[in-house]
């Protein structure tokens, strides 16, 4: 099998993670600096607590204790930036760059609602090689996304699925499902979201070390046989594909209490989020499809 490739200490989220466990026991800025092959000051800068209750919390206080009140949504917002986003800049300039459906415009202010991010500095540009973006120029929240693995470029970082819960997976698939501008039921070519009934498939394009978290925790959580991985086609990232039976799971999984959702996904919410989601219309059973 493949082996995930080893990141960039700047962008490893697991050694960030033991920063904290280091502070944790008591250990100084300096002795941990010099364990992990850190200067004081990214030490220091990776240490700096966040300033509002709401905020993304990076992932050694978000399971060093209760999970926030918000958990959820955090999760939902964390996958959706794991999809279109990237951190750009350092320090002061540090600025989440966004990809995102035209439709999605307003979705985004949730975000900076639901994360109590307040008057945080938000511009919509238009560009000719990456469509819409939205550029959120909040330093606190761009240095928390580096600690959960969002870098500067989607080959470049990945998140860490050990992080997550395993009752939030389905937030962040949420999330990431409508964030991604890459496949289908929300990203593709086509303009029109497909129906659930319609749903032949279900790809995930990202970092291979994420593909390979979410195919093996999705196994688990979803009970759906292993998926498919391959090239993405798109920078080097990694495809993974679940058939008819199995997608229809795991939308199910994702959908079941959407919290949080974009309105490009309607059809899914309703359909998925009702109890009684196995029945198709007017009393009808699903139909039994083959896997493909």
């Amino acid at each position: 099998m493949r082996r995930s490739p080893r990141l960039p200490t700047r962008h490893d989220p697991r050694t960030i993670y033991e920063v904290h466990k280091d502070r944790a026991t008591g250990l100084t800025a300096s002795e941990i600096a010099v364990k992990h092959g850190l200067s004081p000051m990214t030490v220091l800068g990776v240490l700096r607590p966040t300033s509002h209750p709401e905020a993304l919390r990076n992932p050694y206080v978000f399971h060093s204790g209760a999970l926030p009140a918000n958990a959820a949504l955090q999760m939902y917002w964390l996958g959706y930036i794991a999809a279109g986003g990237r951190v750009a800049g350092q320090n002061l300039l540090s600025t989440l760059v966004l990809a995102i459906h035209p439709q999605d415009t307003e979705h985004v202010q949730w975000l900076l609602k639901d994360l109590g991010m307040g008057r945080v500095r938000c511009e919509v540009v238009e560009s000719s090689l990456e469509g819409r973006q939205v550029y959120i120029r909040d330093r606190s929240l761009a240095e928390t996304l580096l600690q959960w693995g969002i870098a500067a470029a989607p080959n470049e970082g990945s998140v860490p699925v050990e992080f997550i819960p395993r009752a939030l997976v389905p937030d962040f698939l949420r999330g990431y499902l409508e964030g991604s501008r890459r496949t289908p039921p929300f990203g593709g070519t086509r303009a029109v979201v497909p129906s659930p009934r319609s749903l032949r498939s279900l790809a995930l394009a990202g970092p291979l070390p994420l593909m390979e978290g979410l195919n093996q925790a999705l196994q688990t959580i979803c009970g759906v046989r292993t998926g498919t991985l391959g090239p993405a086609g798109h920078r080097g990232l990694t495809q993974l594909t679940f058939w008819r039976r199995d997608a229809v799971k795991i939308l199910a999984c994702a959908y079941r209490r959407p919290i949080r959702t974009g309105p490009r996904a309607v059809k899914f919410a309703a359909r998925f989020g009702d109890p009684d989601w196995r029945q198709w219309g007017s009393g009808r059973r699903e139909p039994r499809l083959s896997e493909r």
